[in-house]
């Protein structure tokens, strides 16, 4: 059930968010996150953690290489909700889902000291509450909407 369920997001991502347009979405993204976590940023920047490093993985492939399976298993259910509704609605929050990672993770990246730390954390995500995450996201969703962020 799970590939099937994630050949579903694929198909949708390449349909609704094209390879051609990922840098631009990155670019998007990286704007964000340098807006709303500067102090996160900082301290990758400190350990020279580049965000292309961790970002385009977490983009592209919606987070299924870093998340544990359950926790992918409830974002891929959320996104296919919020689909039946609205198709493009779902994978649109899948940039400020990952921006509540971050918030989520945030205090965790300051206190690590070294790059390979840092990385190991972006790339392997320890297991969270997604339900969570994910009203965080809409939070941040709405605010990056009210302030004109994008």
């Amino acid at each position: 059930d799970a590939y099937y369920c994630f050949q579903g997001l694929i198909i949708r991502i390449i349909t609704l968010m094209p390879d051609s347009e990922l840098h631009l979405r990155v670019g998007r993204f990286v704007m964000l996150f340098k807006t709303i976590y500067p102090e996160v940023n900082a301290a990758l920047e400190d350990e020279e953690v580049e965000v292309n490093e961790w970002a385009v993985s977490w983009l592209r492939f919606l987070l299924c290489r870093e998340l544990q399976v359950d926790n992918s298993l409830r974002l891929w259910d959320s996104y296919f909700a919020a689909d039946a509704e609205n198709p493009e609605d779902g994978l649109l929050l899948h940039p400020y889902v990952c921006l509540a990672i971050l918030e989520h993770l945030q205090g965790t990246i300051i206190e690590l000291s070294e790059r390979s730390e840092m990385l190991a954390t972006l790339h392997h995500l320890p297991l969270m509450d997604m339900d969570q995450i994910i009203t965080q996201a809409q939070s941040i969703r709405d605010e990056v909407l009210a302030r004109n962020l994008l």
